[in-house]
């Protein structure tokens, strides 16, 4: 059984940058985060059914 996995979206570090700019990185590093999150929980709920479905 092979497990499909697709690329997590990418967080950027921020380094010198000017408030806004920071703020507007964080902001989209967090929806990042969440997308991340999402498809994790998503894999792990295919992986549970696929396991309950063997018992």
């Amino acid at each position: 059984m092979a497990m499909d996995m697709r690329a997590l979206y990418y967080v950027a570090l921020p380094s010198d940058m000017t408030e806004d700019m920071y703020q507007e990185t964080v902001k989209a590093n967090e929806n990042n985060l969440n997308q991340n999150f999402a498809l994790i929980a998503r894999k792990l709920e295919e992986m549970e059914e696929r396991l309950s479905a063997l018992e």
